[in-house]
């Protein structure tokens, strides 16, 4: 269960940086071919889906504790 996490996570943190390096390669596409038709920068909400991951491990966190201090028969 821990390990599968680890690698889920891992393959999100792959993801991330394909998609960011696939923008910043459309914008450098842009800078050098046509400057004057640059998207402009919208910042995204990262801040609010960093906030969501780190509940989420609090929530694996917790569980983990609770299991490991459940009475053992």
């Amino acid at each position: 269960m821990i390990l599968r996490g680890a690698a889920a996570q891992r393959r999100a943190e792959i993801e991330t940086a394909r998609a960011l390096n696939h923008q910043l390669a459309g914008l450098v596409a842009f800078a050098f071919h046509d400057p004057q038709h640059l998207p402009e920068f919208r910042p995204d909400d990262t801040a609010a889906a960093q906030g969501a991951r780190e509940v989420d491990h609090e929530r694996v966190r917790g569980a983990l504790i609770a299991m490991a201090l459940r009475p053992r028969p």
